[in-house]
């Protein structure tokens, strides 16, 4: 099962399909297991979330062009951009993050700030250039966390 989320042409395939009712309940963030295009997990605000379009599994990937099943070899945060993720253009278009960050304590922290309507700040190490996201936690649609893979 795919889905799409509105602001980020993505198509992002879900690891386990899940009934469309689980985000229509929910008030809070939602957590979900990803693994096309960038694997790892996604927190979806359905408040945030203009709309979630959810695809049936097809013959053919709803995916297009973007890389598919990418491992990175360092863990990153992902937020919603009408460019999509792609792990080849320069920059990339995710946020490396320190090699000391707990995806854990981090996610949490978002699910929090998404739960809460707050504002949350997370460093970025680069690759070229590190910085600050700033996370509004009332407004972001979604955040994709992915842990690094060895040897990718």
């Amino acid at each position: 099962m795919d889905i799409r989320i509105e602001g980020d042409p993505t198509s992002w395939t879900l690891a386990t399909p899940i009934d469309p009712g689980q985000v229509t309940v929910s008030s809070g963030a939602v957590v979900l297991e990803v693994s096309e295009p960038l694997a790892g997990r996604m927190l979806l605000s359905p408040r945030s979330a203009g709309s979630v379009v959810f695809l049936q599994p097809a013959a053919s990937p709803h995916h297009g062009v973007v890389p598919n099943g990418v491992r990175l070899p360092e863990q990153c945060l992902y937020v919603s951009s009408a460019t999509g993720p792609d792990p080849h253009s320069n920059p990339p278009r995710y946020y490396v993050l320190p090699r000391s960050a707990d995806l854990a304590a981090l996610e949490a922290q978002i699910a929090a700030a998404i739960d809460g309507g707050t504002i949350l700040t997370v460093d970025f190490t680069g690759p070229a250039d590190p910085g600050v996201v700033v996370l509004n936690g009332a407004a972001v649609s979604f955040a994709v966390l992915c842990p690094a893979t060895p040897g990718s």
